[in-house]
Parts: structure tokens; C-alpha cells; sequence
């Protein structure tokens, strides 16, 4: 399988990223998985993205 470069690496990151960060994937995610659902993504994984962000613009 051909790799992918670091260009089109960080915009699927940025994808994953804001689909994650979107409320309404999350709850319906939830929803999908039977968990239950929070409004907010937690501090800590805000922190662990944003700790992500950093690493690929190094």
C-alpha cells in the first residue's frame, strides 16, 4: 500500500480532530456505542489534541 504524504498526514489529523471535537459526531458516536454522552470534550483530551497539533508542526 502506497504511504501518504506529510501534507495530506495532518489533513486527516485536522479531520479526525474537528470530527472529534464536534458535539454533535460525539453524541451520535455515543448514541451508536450506547455510552453515555457529556456536552463538553474533558480538559485532558483537549490538551492531548492540542498536544498533537504541536507534534505535527514540528
Amino acid at each position: 500500500m502506497e504511504e501518504i504524504g506529510k501534507a495530506q498526514q495532518k489533513a486527516i489529523a485536522r479531520l479526525i480532530r474537528q470530527w472529534i471535537a464536534s458535539d454533535a459526531s460525539r453524541r451520535q458516536l455515543r448514541q451508536l456505542l450506547d455510552l453515555p454522552t457529556d456536552t463538553d470534550v474533558p480538559r485532558q483530551h483537549r490538551s492531548l489534541l492540542d498536544e498533537l497539533d504541536r507534534k505535527l508542526d514540528e
